[in-house]
């Protein structure tokens, strides 16, 4: 039997769960210090019920907010009547826009010259060549689509916008990676600055470029451009960096330069790396194509803007159904490209006249369609979806919809209601001195003064009910991402066969852009906040289900085995162990699912979700710069304390 250690008499310690221990030990505990802190908030929120409301108890004043976007409507309206007189704009910022407008246009010129079976033939043999026959077959089924359901020049207006914007984000962004890394100086700087881009929800992006770009084709090319640009930057910089150290000593020693160990050396190694984030940045912009419809950019993303805002069920589900299948297309030719594993295996000496072969296939496709008078596939060939899926939209809102609303109802009276009064009626000191403490509590001192600064600047910018509205949906959206992500995730790692039916599934769920997310969840809930809160749960499920079940699967098999020697329950093993090894994979979970929540419910305004996201569209709609501006600054402040609040660099103390 194993000796017991007493501590010494007059020692001042007491013993291990004695009354004196007990106390301190339960106080230094993480969670109950955060509980501690919103009792604090709630019970601050009742103290000023009760008072009346007095001055120093309201929300943040908002002289400083209207005078700041006072400002910016001036800026606005300056560059208004200066855009054609401002060298800045006449020789930089014009020529850009002509430039990218010129391009888009271009692209999708050509593609028309090509004529529709010419783009289908092109693509066809592109994605065999690429990723062989089952990845060619999604892609004719994918221009199958474009054109039954009518919308084949929406979808090459799409693709054109796709095309221009990937190729600026790749023109700046593998240079930047490179330099990134091979340069450990110019890494640490622009780390930040990337993470900054990714923390900034899409529809952040949308109105400093509509300011510099107006509205149209060159602004929704650049935000998409920009919006896409952090991955191929970091990928590229991470895929140099892999390259081995032997390798690169090896050429330097044999008298290489700088240029030829980089050319002959780092980037045939990085090669495969690199292009996955090429794949990454073509998702991006097909994501972000979709979200630019609110600026003019036309394509599929119009269409889908335009039956939501009818709440045309059909005809969202047609130009949802065509953007899936592109940009499921897209992930698996691109994919390919990088995996490299179904290229089809032709022998060296036939690898030139088969690309001939196939050129020539397509000059002679395309010479006889517009010999033909062939151009975009004809709109009365079309088969009209909308209506039986309108017709199946009525159904189901007849059988469902009573309690749907029911739902819905209860979610806006007892969860949503309440915490959005908590967060709006409270002080606005406490509710920021509440954000701040629950940070440095979970991620430390730098992640508290960060979060304190951001609230204080959400309401510098004059429209703190509107964020803590928007708060109030995150909240409560992520509770139930993280609540059914970790739920499934123990589940799959623990179930070999449930595991393989959901990877394809969140596969596919990760390929969707957002924007498509909104239609099921309209279609189920009408419109206002709650759909917007079911499509920013199912968006954001797919990466917490991943991380939770890579994590539990990563555990040591020799650790799990020591546990069960010792007599630990099925319970015990996943509590006691897995959970608590898998503690960083599930603190990612948990930042990206509340990350990729925020911008869920920000793009909820489109479907009645309101507060942030509904003054960036206002502000578009309006030429109300200095509401929109604001509004998306805040989202960005949001985005800044949500993101901290969760990055968990202090371990939890138990």
């Amino acid at each position: 039997m194993a000796a017991v250690t007493r501590p010494a008499a007059g020692s001042g310690k007491a013993a291990p769960g004695g009354a004196g221990g007990a106390g301190p030990s339960l106080l230094r505990n993480t969670w109950v210090q955060a509980a501690a802190v919103v009792a604090v908030l709630v019970a601050g929120y009742w103290a000023t019920r009760a008072l009346g409301g007095p001055a120093w108890a309201g929300p943040f004043p908002t002289a400083v907010g209207d005078a700041f976007m006072a400002w910016l409507d001036g800026v606005y309206g300056w560059i208004v009547v200066n855009r054609n007189d401002s060298p800045l704009f006449l020789y930089f910022f014009n020529y850009v826009s002509v430039g990218l407008g010129s391009a888009v246009v271009l692209i999708d010129q050509f593609l028309d010259f090509l004529t529709w079976p010419g783009v289908t033939v092109l693509g066809v043999l592109t994605a065999w060549r690429v990723a062989g026959w089952r990845v060619a077959l999604l892609v004719l089924a994918a221009f199958g689509v474009f054109a039954l359901t009518g919308l084949w020049n929406e979808s090459m207006t799409t693709l054109a916008l796709i095309i221009a914007s990937v190729f600026i984000a790749l023109l700046f962004g593998i240079p930047f990676g490179i330099l990134a890394g091979r340069s450990d100086r110019f890494h640490r700087g622009v780390r930040p600055v990337l993470d900054f881009m990714q923390i900034m929800p899409a529809f952040a992006y949308l109105l400093p470029f509509v300011l510099l770009f107006g509205i149209g084709n060159p602004a929704a090319a650049v935000v998409t451009a920009v919006y896409a640009f952090p991955p191929v930057v970091r990928i590229t910089a991470l895929a140099i960096r892999e390259v081995p150290g032997g390798a690169v000593e090896a050429a330097t020693s044999l008298g290489s330069t700088p240029w030829q160990v980089l050319t002959k050396v780092q980037l045939p190694l990085a090669r495969r790396t690199i292009l996955l984030g090429v794949n990454q940045t073509i998702m991006l912009a097909v994501s972000m194509v979709v979200i630019a419809s609110v600026i003019g950019a036309g394509g599929l993303g119009d269409a889908i803007y335009q039956a939501l805002s009818k709440v045309n069920v059909g005809q969202a589900f047609q130009a949802g159904l065509a953007i899936v299948m592109l940009a499921i297309a897209l992930d698996r030719v691109t994919g390919a490209v990088g995996h490299g594993a179904r290229t089809p295996d032709v022998p060296e000496r036939l690898r030139l006249p088969l690309l001939g072969g196939g050129l020539a296939l397509t000059v002679a496709v395309v010479a006889v369609a517009r010999l033909m008078g062939v151009r975009g596939w004809p709109r009365e060939v079309a088969v009209d979806l909308a209506a039986p899926v309108n017709a199946a939209y009525e159904a189901v809102q007849a059988a469902i919809g009573p309690t749907t609303a029911a739902l819905g109802a209860w979610t806006l009276d007892w969860v949503l209601g309440p915490l959005g009064s908590l967060l709006t009626g409270s002080p606005w000191w406490l509710v920021t001195l509440a954000a701040a403490a629950l940070a440095w509590i979970f991620s430390g001192f730098g992640a508290g003064v960060v979060s304190g600064l951001a609230f204080v600047g959400a309401g510098l910018l004059g429209v703190w009910d509107n964020a803590m509205d928007t708060l109030s949906q995150v909240l409560v959206a992520s509770a139930l991402t993280i609540a059914l992500g970790v739920v499934i995730g123990v589940l799959m790692s623990r179930n070999d066969v449930l595991a393989a039916i959901l990877k394809p599934v969140l596969d596919a769920m990760q390929t969707l852009p957002p924007f498509v997310y909104l239609i099921p969840a309209v279609a189920l809930f009408s419109i206002g906040r709650v759909p917007a809160l079911v499509a920013a749960v199912v968006f954001a499920l797919p990466p917490v289900i991943r991380l939770v079940d890579d994590g539990i699967r990563g555990v040591p098999a020799p650790t799990l085995e020591a546990a069960r020697s010792q007599g630990s329950t099925k319970c015990q093993l996943l509590t006691k162990v897995e959970l608590p090894m898998a503690r960083g994979s599930m603190l990612l979970a948990v930042n990206q699912g509340i990350i990729l929540v925020l911008s869920m419910v920000v793009m909820g305004a489109l479907v009645g979700a309101g507060s942030l996201g509904f003054d960036v569209v206002f502000g578009l709609a309006q030429n109300q710069l200095g509401l929109g501006l604001a509004s998306g600054l805040a989202i960005v402040c949001l985005g800044l304390f949500l993101d901290r609040l969760t990055q968990g660099r202090r371990a939890p103390r138990a």
